[in-house]
Parts: C-alpha cells; structure tokens; sequence
C-alpha cells in the first residue's frame, strides 16, 4: 500500500507512530515550550505537526535529535548550510572574530571588504548594504524602487515568498486562488495585516511572460517595482523561473522604467557564484541576496545599480540643509547590520566556495536526489512530480507536473506531508512544507541512502 492509496491509512498511520514513539524527548520539550512560546516555537516555519523534533547537534551532512535520534540532513537550515554544518573555516573565523568583537554598531573593514568580493562575483550588485536576514533585505529593495520611482504598486508572482512583510503576505501561503490563471488576484494570507495591504500588490502569472508582461504594461503608471524569485522556493513549490518569462519582466519593467529586483535570497551562491542573472540571462536591476551567504550567521544583502541604490541611500550633508532628507532618500539601517562576526563568517564561506569545489557536489548529489525519487516514484506507480534545480529539490504526490502555485495547489497535500513525516521517522530531516537542499557536505552514499528510506516509506 502506498502512500498515494491512503495517505490517511496505514501507511500514514504507521509513520505516525515511528515518528512519535522515537522521540518522546521532542514531544516533552514541545510540550514544555508551549508554555512560554505561543505553539511551541519562535517562528511559523519551526512548525510541523504533530510536533517538531528538536535538534541537538549537527556537523556536515548530518544532524542528532535530543532522542539521540541521527539524520541525513536535507533541510539544512532552510537554505543557509550549503558548505555544511560547522565548516572549519567558518567555525575558526568566528572564534577568532569573536576575541576580537562581536556587534560595535560601527562599520568595519571586513564589511567593505565582503561587499567588494560580494560585487567581484555579482556585478549586478555595483553598490550593496548588509542586513541580518531576507526579509529586511527584500523590504529595502522595495523601498529603494518605490523611492526612485514616486510609485507605490508593487508586483509579485502568485505562490512567491519574499518574506514577512504585509505586501509579501499576499498570494503567498494561502490555499486559495481568485482570478484566472493568467489573471490572479491578490488574496491576503493571513490576519493581522495592514487593511489595504492587497490593494498595493499586483500579481503576475508565474512562468507565463505573455500574461505577466500583458498586466505590466496595463500597470506601469503606478507600478514601482516587479519582485521575482529566480527559483519559486518554498509556496512556490521548487519551480526555477525560465529563462522566457525573465526575459519578458525585463522588457516589460524596461519600457516603463519600473523596476526589476531579483529576490536571491535563497538561491544566492546556490546557482553560482554569480547567481541567476548569468543562468537566465537578464540583469535586475536591484537584487536581495542571504541565507548562504553567512554559512550559518544572520547575513544578507541587497543592492543594484548604483544610481538607484545612490539616490535612495547616500547620505551627503552637503546636498541638503541640515536635518532635511533629499526627498528619495530612504531610510535603512539596524543595530546588528555589518554585525563583524557575520561579516567574518561571509568572508569565510567565500574563501571556501573559491577554493573547493562545494557547488559542484552539491549540485551533483542535487540532481541524483531529484532523478532517483522520481525514479522511485514510478517503480512504485505514485503519481508525483518532482521539482527543483542545482541542490533544490521538493516533492508533490498526487500530481504529474508543477510550474506554478495552481499546480502546487493541485497535489495532494496530506500524501505529500504523510510521506515526508515518514522520511523524517525514518532518519532523513525533510521535514513537510519545506524544499530539500543538498549541500558540499553530503555524500553519493547519502543520497543512496535517503532513496533507500524513500522506498521503505512508499511501501508502507
């Protein structure tokens, strides 16, 4: 019986109980955290029912639960682990930075110095500011185009995450669609958002150039900028973009001065060093870059052309009297940004990715997990499709191909999350709701055996 026959029955079921009854000590602290954590965690994306497991440890591939419980690691924090779990170059560059400072709220040398070797790598980033996670770094961007533009209307794919802010909270996560396919309409996910809030995001048809361009050039007088992520990461089901439908945002965000920024953040280093532009043949002009860019550290960027990142953030007393703001200037800063620590954990995970070839075995055991479940998949006559690209990989059972959030809808979301539990029971960290990623770190032997539990899980 496959998980596909009865993804509520035995199969279900019995992955249910190997995943409770092997970590009573997860289940406890679960418990004990909901006392003082509202559901038991800091973060929606911590959550998977019944419980999470709580790690105790983690190096390289690999990753201990406080049941003693071992994992083949394929969530590795979401994104930020692509070198593995406690790389020595970036464990050393901590310690040592860490003797030395840890958060001046001043500038330091290492931060200009990471920004020049960032921009060596990404030229599109021809000026760049630091910030401590995505989210802030997607949210500037966005104010930056706003800013320049006099413009307030921000367009977004349906099914894109871009982060926690309330515009990014539209048409992300939620399981329901308005509109045609070609037409969305924004749907807020959640509560709590400002009133309004979708009255400021346009949403675009993702991978369809003709019918996103179409809604740009409809919007362009009051369109300020068009977010896209090069792969539809985690709501957008693993999906990269097609080199097509970039080159149409181009076109179209070109013809109305309406600005385009890439959101990297979790693709950043991950499609090479010089990121998406090179692989889909278009330059943004603003970019969010993050997650592996600090090995583990709370790091991330943005930053573009320099005229537009100049006008929206440079601060010359000269060019206005004291105390007034020229009237594009934004403002961006944090207590923790350039945080030195951070900064020396980046310069390490670059040292590392110039000199070793991590992306190339990322990549490889990447593609060999993508082919051997889908390979899997059919020996087994599940119905799944199975998406990504480099070291991204997601799964969707119930369904024969994905490009979209409506496709992503369209599978079966109890059998997928049923079978991901069970990967979980059985040793390997995909924990439901999240994309698998690869890292330098993980072996052929691990890939060999995460399909292996794959198997056993399909055959109930």
């Amino acid at each position: 019986m496959t998980v596909v026959d009865s993804p509520n029955g035995v199969m279900a079921e019995r992955s249910l109980d190997r995943y409770r009854a092997g970590r009573k000590e997860s289940q406890q602290l679960w418990e004990r955290a909901r006392g003082v954590l509202p559901g038991g965690v800091s973060g929606a994306a911590k959550y998977y029912a019944p419980f999470p497991v709580f790690l105790a440890s983690a190096h390289g591939a690999s990753a201990t639960d406080v049941d003693g419980n071992d994992y083949i690691d394929l969530l590795m924090g979401a994104g930020p682990m692509l070198l593995g779990h406690g790389h020595p170059r970036v464990l050393e560059a901590v310690r040592e930075q860490v003797g030395w400072m840890t958060n001046p709220m001043l500038p330091t040398e290492l931060s200009v110095e990471l920004a020049e070797r960032m921009r060596g790598h990404m030229p599109h980033l021809e000026r760049l500011r630091f910030t401590n996670t995505g989210s802030e770094a997607t949210r500037s961007a966005v104010r930056v185009a706003r800013a320049v533009t006099g413009r307030t209307l921000v367009a977004k794919c349906e099914g894109a995450f871009h982060g926690s802010d309330d515009m990014f909270l539209v048409s992300a996560h939620t399981r329901v669609v308005a509109g045609s396919k070609g037409r969305p309409l924004p749907v807020v996910d959640y509560p709590g958002l400002q009133p309004g809030v979708q009255e400021s995001v346009l949403v675009l048809p993702y991978n369809d150039p003709r019918a996103a361009a179409e809604l740009i050039d409809e919007h362009a007088s009051e369109l300020a900028c068009v977010i896209v992520e090069p792969v539809a990461f985690s709501s957008g089901g693993g999906v990269p973009a097609t080199p097509e439908f970039a080159q149409a945002l181009h076109e179209a965000t070109g013809r109305h001065d309406v600005v385009l920024i890439f959101d990297e953040v979790l693709c950043a280093y991950r499609l090479g060093l010089a990121g998406a532009p090179p692989l889909l043949g278009v330059m943004p002009d603003l970019a969010a870059i993050g997650k592996a860019v600090g090995g583990g550290m709370p790091l991330a960027a943005f930053g573009g052309r320099a005229e537009l990142m100049e006008a929206a953030l440079a601060r010359d007393e000269d060019l206005s009297p004291r105390g007034v703001h020229p009237p594009r200037q934004i403002f961006q800063s944090g207590t923790f940004t350039e945080n030195p620590v951070a900064m020396a954990a980046g310069l390490a995970v670059l040292d590392v990715l110039e000199s070793e070839p991590v992306l190339e075995r990322a990549d490889r055991t990447g593609e060999l997990l993508r082919s051997g479940l889908g390979e899997l998949f059919l020996t087994h006559g599940v119905t799944a499709a199975v998406t990504g690209t480099a070291s991204i990989a997601q799964v969707h059972i119930g369904v024969e191909r994905v490009e979209n959030r409506r496709d992503v809808l369209r599978a079966d979301p109890e059998a997928t999350r049923a079978f991901l539990l069970g990967m979980v029971a059985e040793g390997v960290l995909w924990p439901p709701g999240h994309p698998a990623l690869t890292s330098g770190a993980h072996t052929l032997a691990d890939i060999e055996q995460v399909i292996t539990i794959a198997g056993t899980v399909l055959s109930g």
